[in-house]
């Protein structure tokens, strides 16, 4: 998986599975009222299974979470640090 790719798959699961369009990746998803607590349950469940991850309790910062772009930050750093830490 690469990080270019992120964009789309957070896009479609969106589209897919949620049945929205978010307008653009900044949109805050919690004031735009597309997440709510059940969707949201669903988004950490699908990037766990799609990007083999697990969040734990304590990376779950509403703020890692407002947006497309800070959802694919977060993917990001992970990825980065479980290379770093498997080196």
């Amino acid at each position: 998986m690469t990080d270019h790719l992120l964009p789309v798959q957070i896009a479609r699961f969106f589209s897919d599975h949620l049945h929205l369009k978010v307008p653009a990746p900044e949109v805050d998803l919690f004031d735009a009222e597309m997440l709510d607590s059940l969707s949201f349950v669903e988004l950490l469940m699908h990037l766990e299974q799609e990007f083999d991850i697990r969040i734990s309790v304590d990376e779950l910062e509403m703020e890692n979470f407002r947006s497309i772009a800070k959802i694919i930050k977060f993917i990001t750093d992970r990825n980065r640090m479980d290379r770093a830490s498997a080196a």
